[in-house]
């Protein structure tokens, strides 16, 4: 038995469930279109757009599945892509609700319809229950499509580094020189303080007293004969 044929390298999906998925999502949205146009007309949606240039009359009721199917289809693909996390978590919940709302909707209507069909004298609750059942399938079948495509593109994104971060996180550190830092010794916190000038006193220089005379008397000789004259030192 061979190997089944794979898609393209970056996803490595079949090739044959690529083509079932979007066969699947193409007639998923062709069946949801359809409800969708069904109620806008319902709810009074019937005006058409006039282009006088082509001389055409557009339905606008058609721009119903594309308001609401393509907002789930968006709503989606924000929340597989790589997007911040608050912009994930609104588009997750987006998603969600779109999602269910459109199967809500288009599952009471099918199960309205056929109620509203059957004579007033002889009805079947089955019948709505089943057509309840079967006209939630598109919608739902159309966002597990859309989500099973957006799955298979995020999943096979590459996860290794590229070659710049791989040389960057292979490179090695650079020692930073650390300059050193000697310590500082504390000021004195006593402020020098001047010592007071001194006031000189100016000092008179001393004279010597006066000699008086010694009387020439006071003084012999060695002979013990007086002086005659009078001496002083």
């Amino acid at each position: 038995m061979s190997a089944p044929t794979t898609g393209p390298a970056s996803t490595g999906e079949p090739r044959l469930a690529a083509a079932a998925s979007w066969a699947v999502l193409s007639a998923s949205f062709g069946l949801s279109a359809a409800t969708w146009i069904a109620m806008a007309r319902l709810a009074g949606f019937s005006a058409k757009l006039h282009l006088p240039i082509l001389d055409v009359a557009a339905d606008l009721a058609w721009l119903m599945p594309v308001a609401v199917d393509g907002y789930v289809v968006v709503a989606l693909v924000l929340w597989m892509a790589p997007v911040p996390a608050k912009v994930a978590e609104f588009a997750r919940v987006n998603t969600y609700a779109a999602a269910g709302i459109g199967v809500a909707a288009q599952s009471a209507f099918h199960a309205l319809t056929v109620w509203s069909e059957q004579p007033a004298a002889d009805r079947n609750v089955w019948q709505p229950v089943l057509a309840a059942v079967v006209g939630a399938l598109p919608p739902a079948v159309a966002g597990l499509a859309v989500h099973m495509r957006a799955l298979i593109r995020r999943e096979s994104r590459p996860t290794t580094p590229t070659a710049n971060s791989a040389s960057v996180l292979s490179a090695a550190p650079v020692p930073v020189p650390v300059p050193s830092v000697e310590p500082t010794r504390p000021a004195d916190p006593t402020p020098a303080v001047d010592p007071e000038p001194v006031a000189l006193v100016p000092v008179e220089p001393t004279r010597p007293a006066p000699v008086a005379p010694v009387p020439s008397t006071a003084f012999i000789r060695r002979n013990g004969t007086p002086l005659t004259r009078e001496v002083t030192r």
